[in-house]
């Protein structure tokens, strides 16, 4: 009797238990927990993440780029000042001879300056257009491009005026030219042209960029995709700007 009841009670092996189908994931269904599993945000694909953490990721890139064409730029600084205080050396002497002659800056680059910081202050006012929540929400809404019709004259105003800088900067150097003042004339002419065609190649990306956004804004691109174009770039203008007035202030300083 007592045989046959614990033969009722005994346990099913473990092929007679049926677990349930679960397509290929296993006996449990698991959640993303946020502690970077296989399921969590991070793992998602690009066009899946928010907008502000896309917006986010290109800023941090953006950040990594400058701080590269930052350290460029610094360390032609640290050169100018070596060489400045430099020479040649003379055998016959056994001493070094300074041949730094001072440049003259052209006057034109006072202006270009200022039309730099106003196209960066017309940059930033297309930049805020952009997120300004009111034209957002009704762009969300479907009810107009509102963000679009903003935006649009201010980051018109800075691609002309970003153009404007370039071409200033081109007429100094034909100034320069006139007054024979060239690349191999001296050092001081060397890092003259260094310093500002290294600055203007990197404004001029940054004016492919904003026609970019400019012809992405045209053909009706997504608004969360303009808003990080056009921030990058707002961004990058006004690191561009920055680093300008540092030049400026260096080849004023040391003429």
């Amino acid at each position: 009797m007592q045989g046959s009841l614990m033969s009722a009670v005994k346990a099913p092996s473990s092929k007679e238990i049926q677990l349930p189908d679960t397509g290929g994931r296993g006996p449990i269904n698991k959640f993303p927990t946020g502690g970077g599993g296989g399921d969590s945000w991070n793992d998602l694909p690009w066009n899946r993440r928010g907008p502000r953490e896309r917006l986010t990721r290109c800023r941090l890139g953006l950040l990594v780029m400058l701080c590269t064409s930052l350290m460029l730029f610094a360390s032609l600084v640290s050169a100018y000042f070596v060489r400045k205080d430099g020479g040649t050396y003379n055998p016959q002497l056994h001493v070094y001879v300074p041949d730094w002659k001072p440049l003259h800056v052209p006057p034109l680059l006072w202006l270009n300056t200022a039309i730099l910081l106003l196209a960066s202050v017309t940059m930033e006012l297309g930049r805020r257009e952009v997120f300004r929540e009111p034209a957002v929400t009704e762009e969300w809404l479907g009810l107009a491009r509102t963000t679009v019709r903003r935006s649009l004259p201010w980051l018109s105003i800075s691609l002309i005026l970003g153009g404007g800088f370039l071409t200033g900067q081109l007429v100094a150097w034909k100034e320069l030219y006139r007054q024979g003042v060239f690349f191999e004339s001296n050092p001081s002419s060397h890092f003259y042209y260094i310093l500002t065609g290294l600055h203007g190649l990197h404004l001029a990306g940054g004016i492919l960029a904003l026609a970019w956004a400019l012809f992405a804004a045209v053909i009706g691109r997504r608004l969360e995709q303009r808003q990080i174009m056009v921030d990058i770039t707002a961004w990058y203008w006004h690191a561009m700007a920055i680093v300008w007035l540092g030049i400026f202030a260096l080849l004023k300083l040391a003429q």
